[in-house]
């Protein structure tokens, strides 16, 4: 066995036996199904990001031996793991992160020394007193006529004690549930972040740095974690579910009448069809006592509303090709084909529309302005999301899939329009 490989195996063996002590009730089996998750959350990301070396024979995605893992990969297998288990032996999610995330930084510490002795995780080139020498054979390509690297792996290693030291502190302090899951999810990116800015063997799933991303991701849900421990947390899901899911719609519709370029006549038939049908339905519809309430929290009352919401959008989507506008064709087939997929599952299911219509706002800003900047509108989307959770309208399966519902449908249009 490599040094490299003695110091995964210690720092897993650690980390085993400190979760067991946090959690005495426990069982082997247990144990090894959370190992096993986190090992093929860590490989299947690494072979997302291998797709072509795969294609090409340089990579056997079998042979796990030949080395091939991605952090957040095993993170985010880590995470399911946890769900389950805590779902299965009805323990706190929050209370089992805790216990695990609290010694993470320490075993990520302990296993990126190991990145020394295998001559990888190194940064740019540097002439710094501190870089390291690595072999020409270990060199990434376009960078063998260097010698000196940037030791990334000791910076994060370090990072990464720092970040232990201080979630120790907070521990001391007997903190809420999920206050260590929140800080350590918000630190190790912050730390991810900061390393990217360094490092060279960067991480692409079909053009997007996936570490980058993620790295946004998980702030998102750690401040969401913190959040939802504060005693001013239903203001601040109202918030996010109320004023930022509006603003986001209303500038979307502005969007749509000041930048594409029709006649004002169409103008004004998209801002009935558009806003004014909707928004006067919903008025209508708690009116006349077919829904209870403006946000028709019942899902049996939700298929007559959004056959409306269809029906209005249809023809605007008719109106569209009649202008032959590519720019509002795409908009409205998004919409068409969103809400009446929505308006299907919601005859059998509740998914959460609050989701559908922030997402969509955000896709109709982007590619209306195809500013790259506004697409840091998304870091809202968890926070929507986490406000529909807390303030018990929607589960997070229901979040979770008004999202993909929408991500699925803007695919397939963008897709088939480019036919």
């Amino acid at each position: 066995m490599n040094i490299y490989g003695a110091l995964i195996g210690i720092a897993v063996i650690i980390g085993i036996e400190l979760f067991r002590r946090k959690n005495t009730s426990l069982k082997e089996l247990d144990i090894l199904f959370v190992l096993l998750s986190t090992l093929i959350g860590a490989r299947l990301l690494f072979l997302l990001h291998s797709i072509e070396e795969i294609s090409e024979g340089i990579v056997n995605p079998l042979k796990i031996w030949d080395g091939g893992l991605a952090i957040y990969g095993a993170l985010i297998g880590l995470i399911i793991s946890l769900y389950i288990l805590s779902k299965r032996k009805k323990i706190p999610f929050l209370k089992l992160s805790d216990s695990i995330f609290l010694f993470l930084p320490l075993l990520q510490a302990i296993g990126r020394v190991g990145n020394f002795f295998n001559h990888e995780l190194y940064g740019k080139p540097s002439n710094l007193p501190w870089s390291i020498y690595i072999p020409v054979e270990s060199r990434l390509h376009g960078y063998e006529s260097y010698s000196n690297f940037h030791p990334a792996f000791l910076y994060e290693s370090v990072l990464n004690i720092l970040l232990f030291t201080t979630l120790l502190f907070i521990n001391r302090k007997k903190p809420k549930k999920g206050y260590i899951t929140g800080v350590y999810l918000i630190g190790y990116s912050i730390i991810r972040l900061l390393l990217n800015t360094v490092r060279i063997d960067k991480e692409y799933i079909y053009m997007i740095e996936t570490s980058n991303l993620l790295s946004v991701i998980f702030i998102c849900i750690g401040v969401s974690i913190l959040m939802s421990q504060s005693k001013f947390k239903n203001q601040i899901a109202t918030f996010f579910s109320k004023t930022v899911t509006l603003s986001l719609i209303l500038l979307s519709f502005l969007l749509i009448l000041f930048t594409i370029k029709i006649p004002v006549i169409y103008l004004l038939l998209f801002s009935f069809l558009t806003f004014v049908i909707p928004i006067s339905a919903i008025l209508l519809f708690k009116r006349l006592g077919i829904t209870s309430d403006y946000n028709v929290t019942k899902r049996e009352e939700r298929p007559k509303l959004f056959l409306v919401f269809t029906g209005s959008f249809l023809l605007s989507l008719l109106l569209s090709i009649k202008l032959g506008n590519i720019q509002l064709i795409t908009i409205f087939s998004v919409l068409n084909l969103t809400f009446f997929l929505g308006f299907l599952i919601t005859l059998y299911w509740k998914i959460s529309f609050h989701m559908i219509w922030s997402t969509l706002a955000i896709f109709i800003i982007y590619y209306l302005t195809n500013n790259p900047y506004l697409l840091l509108l998304g870091l809202l989307i968890p926070f929507i999301g986490w406000s529909r959770i807390e303030l018990k309208k929607h589960t997070l399966i229901q979040v979770v899939a008004g999202v993909l519902l929408c991500l699925l449908c803007m695919l397939f249009v963008l897709t088939l329009l480019k036919f």
